[in-house]
């Protein structure tokens, strides 16, 4: 008999992530079941819907909360599947480890590709300072051969100094796609085992070094308490004159004043695909900085790439119920560092 598997997804999950290939996959190794469910659960009908399921995949608000009072009445649930990027928030993550329920996180798999992509993109275009060119070209006022960014880290990224803040998925994957650009990396990773830093080869320092070290800074860390605000004034002062600041994770993680003053001072350039608040407040300075490539938070969006959300989460399933190792297992360990 196939274990059961409770869905918590929304309309756009199965017209967009879903495809036939990947549901008969699930099919092949459980019985999917709530995919016709529209109304958000009661504490008491998620019991009962609860009952005789091994595991529940959520990315959806028919299931907003999975507590403890209603963990301790899931007898036979096993694992639970996220990717909403919450840190782990949808569930009592210790009423879950209590009962020895594997929770596994794929928040990020899906995302990274596309994200590392526009890193590339932004860092590229601020190189060529693109944000006043095309502002330029728009104005009818531009001139060949003229980038007007004399005073920034411009032209190539062969042989760059980058500075990387955060080296999870979307680190990982930036790492291979600056190969071939034999850019001078330091990393900022303070959570890193010695095996990550081996197998890839990378020089870690403190953030301080890192920024120091910079042409290009770049911050891909989540939001979490402890990065809200982690780079201020002090830490923008390190930079360079005229460095090259990129950021694709949460607007939170950089102080917005600080960075606004920053640009207007003409001190950097930026290429920014989040902000705090979002969506940017159609009065703020940072539309008409020149040297603020701005982007409204669209870079993990892919639609091509969207299936790879649910295939990756159907894999991790099928590895726990083949009694494989999981991948991307949220252990008391990531969970604490993502809550402290």
């Amino acid at each position: 008999m196939r274990p059961k598997v409770l869905l918590n997804f929304g309309p756009h999950v199965y017209d967009q992530w879903v495809t036939p290939q990947s549901w008969a996959r699930l099919e092949s190794f459980a019985e999917p079941v709530g995919r016709d469910r529209t109304d958000p659960y009661t504490e008491s009908q998620l019991i009962e819907a609860l009952e005789g399921v091994a595991g529940v995949m959520s990315q959806g608000s028919l299931i907003a909360h999975l507590p403890r009072e209603v963990l301790q009445h899931a007898d036979t649930l096993r694992l639970i599947g996220l990717w909403s990027d919450n840190m782990g928030h949808e569930l009592d993550y210790e009423a879950a480890r209590e009962r020895g329920i594997k929770v596994v996180d794929t928040s990020n798999v899906g995302s990274h590709q596309p994200v590392a992509e526009w890193v590339l993109a932004l860092t590229l275009a601020c190189l060529r300072n693109l944000g006043e060119i095309t502002r330029r070209m728009i104005d009818r006022t531009e001139r060949q051969a003229v980038a007007l960014n004399d005073d920034f880290v411009n032209g190539e990224l062969t042989g760059k100094r980058v500075g990387l803040v955060g080296f999870g998925h979307i680190g990982r994957r930036l790492l291979e796609l600056l190969a071939p650009f034999r850019v001078d990396l330091k990393v900022c990773d303070p959570f890193l085992a010695q095996t990550v830093i081996d197998e890839h080869g990378i020089h870690t320092a403190d953030l301080d070094d890192v920024i120091q070290h910079a042409e290009i800074l770049i911050i891909q860390v989540p939001h979490t308490p402890t990065t809200g605000g982690m780079i201020g004034r002090r830490e923008l002062d390190l930079m360079c004159k005229g460095g090259i600041l990129i950021s694709c994770c949460r607007g939170p993680v950089i102080q917005s004043d600080a960075l606004i003053e920053k640009l207007q001072r003409n001190e950097i350039i930026a290429g920014l695909d989040v902000f705090d608040p979002e969506p940017i407040p159609k009065d703020s300075p940072i539309r008409d900085l020149p040297n603020a490539i701005i982007s409204p938070h669209i870079a993990w969006y892919a639609p091509a790439a969207f299936p790879r959300y649910f295939d990756t989460m159907v894999d991790e399933f099928e590895r726990f119920f083949r009694r494989e190792p999981l991948q991307f297992e949220l252990t008391p360990q990531l969970y604490a560092q993502r809550n402290t």
